[in-house]
């Protein structure tokens, strides 16, 4: 798969949170930036592969 660039729409995905009363909520990406613009932070999960210095 290609990197995301600037200006790209990216492919939809579900994100899962925990509301405020803890329970597990599912929300789609294109349904929370729809319209939006918007900046996506990802940091490697420590002693997974892509993690080098963990």
């Amino acid at each position: 798969m290609a990197p995301i660039a600037v200006g790209d729409s990216i492919p939809d995905g579900t994100l899962a949170y925990f509301d405020e009363q803890d329970q597990l909520q599912n929300a789609s990406i294109h349904s929370l930036a729809s319209g939006k613009k918007v900046v996506i932070f990802s940091a490697p999960g420590a002693f997974t592969p892509t993690c080098r210095y963990a």
